[in-house]
């Protein structure tokens, strides 16, 4: 048995969790949130939940998650689907295909290194320009005291964004309208992914099965057609696309195959615009609802920029901007969870897990765990601030997600490990660029009796949307 242990125990112990497959069953089709928090206040950091013919491992412990993601990732693969006749494939290959979020082993560490330098930070800031002047042109055309769903406008924000920076195409570009209306958000497969038996269910003939792979086919010939492009022309183009097709392999000076870089590509799009859509719509209903700190928020932003778009040098001054996005990000995770499937059998915790079973990383679980978050459904910036001001002080919050000593991974949106999101620079600084460049201008209100319910499936947005209503200040 491989040992995969956060602390030595005499003999492993089974997991603890419930019964009821039904149950579970159910409650992971719907909206497992607070099904997974209820779990582990019941049974503790590391959670059996029965689910068909396989059993998930709901595993919340900081110091339990760094062992899987970190310590002993190789013991862990992201094939955690089972296709039939012993094949395993990962969550979202079937958008994805092999790219570096669905692939494992020498493949994707080969590939993490050819990506890599994209996203160094000196490259990332050259975007920040693009990041201000896309978020001032999309709230040019509010009208004050207009009632706006923030998730289609922050949507339009991020992809204009992505448009831009991945492919070098405008909003408007046909080429983008095709992509905004050809992403398969939550058609077929894209509905139950994080279900172990996801892999069945999209292979039955069902409306949204056929939505999705028609989707699919659509934002394929757009970004093959963009590949063919660029191959014609210069070579020299800075955005993403172009600097996945001059890449070479440091071994063998080989190109990408054109089906490398437009799953590369695809994941970048789609991974990067929804996931900090999400951010800055619950960035904003969160500050609807807590007037100091959206007041806060803004008298820094008058502070450093006056009457001027942020560039990347006022960053390090936009502290309690950054640290409201953060704590967006505790209490509405960017993603739902992590899956991996143990390639052996291991101890974790005390407990023995086996071997291709489903283990789940749930970041939601872990940001609202009482054990790590104090008043953990409590929107409360000042948990990020480094230097406080004097006024602080008196607060206990403050500072509190930044202590030394608090394990790294009771917060964990962007993952961690080898395989922590590529991307996660650019959009911390892409989220804290748009929170400063609509904040120059614009505060939004509740709209009255309006109930956000959180949706979770690949990632967590709201349910039905997210109506506010534009004030301009």
């Amino acid at each position: 048995m491989t040992q995969v242990s956060t602390a030595p125990v005499a003999a492993p112990t089974a997991v603890p969790g419930p019964t009821g497959k039904l149950r579970a069953l159910h409650a992971m089709s719907g909206n497992p949130l607070d099904y997974f928090n209820d779990l582990r206040d019941q049974y503790g950091p590391v959670v059996r939940v029965p689910l068909g013919f396989r059993d998930l491992y709901l595993v919340s412990d900081p110091e339990a998650v760094h062992e899987v993601l970190v310590t002993s990732h190789r013991n862990f693969t992201k094939a955690t689907m089972s296709a039939g006749r012993g094949e395993w494939v990962a969550p979202l290959s079937v958008i994805f295909g092999n790219s570096l979020t669905t692939s494992d082993g020498e493949y994707h560490r080969k590939q993490r290194r050819l990506i890599q330098p994209m996203f160094h930070h000196e490259r990332v800031a050259g975007y920040g320009r693009a990041f201000a002047e896309i978020s001032d042109d999309i709230q040019s055309g509010w009208k004050d005291g207009a009632r706006l769903d923030l998730t289609v406008e922050m949507t339009e924000l991020t992809l204009a964004v992505v448009a831009r920076t991945i492919f070098d195409v405008s909003l408007d570009s046909d080429a983008a309208r095709t992509i905004r209306t050809g992403i398969p958000r939550d058609e077929g497969p894209l509905r139950w992914d994080s279900l172990p038996f996801a892999r069945y269910l999209s292979k039955l003939p069902l409306p949204g099965n056929k939505r999705f792979f028609e989707g699919r086919a659509k934002l394929d010939a757009i970004v093959y057609g963009l590949i063919e492009e660029r191959r014609q022309g210069d070579g020299q183009g800075d955005d993403l696309l172009s600097l996945l097709l001059a890449s070479r392999d440091a071994d063998t000076g080989e190109p990408l195959e054109d089906y490398q870089v437009r799953d590369e590509a695809i994941t970048m799009l789609m991974a990067g615009h929804e996931t900090t859509a999400n951010a800055l719509a619950w960035s904003y209903h969160l500050l609807g609802s807590n007037p100091e700190a959206r007041k806060r928020m803004h008298e820094e932003i008058d502070e450093v920029l006056g009457d001027r778009l942020p560039t990347i040098e006022d960053l390090p001054r936009l502290v309690w901007t950054d640290a409201v996005l953060s704590e967006a990000m505790r209490l509405y995770p960017p993603i739902m969870g992590m899956a991996r499937r143990p390639l052996e059998e291991f101890e974790l915790c005390g407990h023995r897990i086996p071997k291709d079973s489903f283990v789940a990383l749930v970041p939601w679980v872990n940001h609202r765990d009482p054990k790590w978050w104090p008043q953990p459904e409590l929107f409360a910036p000042q948990r990020w601030l480094k230097n406080p001001q004097p006024a602080d002080a008196a607060d206990e919050l403050t500072g509190h997600a930044v202590q030394p000593g608090r394990p790294r991974l009771a917060y964990l949106p962007f993952g961690a490990g080898p395989r922590q999101c590529i991307g996660s620079s650019f959009s911390q600084m892409e989220g804290v660029m748009a929170l400063a460049t609509v904040g120059r201008n614009w505060e939004f209100e509740p709209v009255p009796g309006f109930t956000v319910d959180p949706l979770a499936r690949i990632t967590i947005r709201p349910r039905h949307g997210l109506p506010m209503t534009a004030r301009r200040r």
